[in-house]
């Protein structure tokens, strides 16, 4: 409980009508809610990115990003930016949420530029977490376990972009790792 002391906190922000914060659901239909410049066109595409970049705890390098999404590194960057924009700032530290390549933590911690989001909430994180926090509470963690499965509004990324998400449908499978842990969840309720 003592490593995860934001969680009820995040909790909080995520089921809150009026979040500052970016929020991202996997956990059923994809689909994201952004505080900064509203999309004009291509929204299923930029939450496509947003939740390639949300799922990669260090970062992806520019590279790693082009290469997933089939394009040119100055077309990921211009991507990049308009996901950057609307994100918005982070009201917890005044910086981007999507900060630029080179001063991502991720990016300072390894020494190589890379994209990596901060302070945006994701159904599937906060699941994770509050599945953590239950099992290691014991037979008292039963609400927490409850409460994971309320983040749940579907099969794990549903309804995906056609002719997208290529990069998750290859290699280890993180679709079918959530669905596995949403069951485990719902056997021990």
């Amino acid at each position: 409980e003592d490593t995860d002391p934001h969680l009820d906190r995040d909790l909080g922000a995520w089921f809150s009508e009026s979040c500052d914060l970016p929020r991202l659901t996997l956990l059923g239909p994809v689909r994201a809610r952004t505080r900064g410049l509203a999309l004009t066109k291509r929204k299923p595409y930029y939450t496509e990115l947003l939740a390639y970049l949300s799922t990669r705890p260090y970062g992806a390098t520019p590279d790693e990003l082009a290469d997933a999404f089939s394009l040119t590194p100055a077309r990921a960057r211009n991507d990049v930016k308009i996901v950057r924009d609307w994100l918005g700032t982070n009201p917890r530290t005044g910086r981007k949420h999507l900060p630029d390549a080179r001063e991502a933590p991720a990016a300072i911690a390894r020494g190589v530029g890379v994209y990596q989001v901060e302070d945006v909430l994701t159904d599937t994180d906060l699941f994770k977490r509050l599945r953590l926090r239950g099992e290691a509470r014991g037979a008292d963690g039963m609400p927490d376990l409850r409460r994971a499965l309320t983040l749940v509004e579907g099969r794990p990324f549903d309804r995906l972009r056609p002719g997208g998400w290529s990069w998750l449908l290859e290699g280890d499978r993180l679709d079918h790792h959530l669905l596995c842990a949403v069951v485990d969840v719902a056997h021990l309720v």
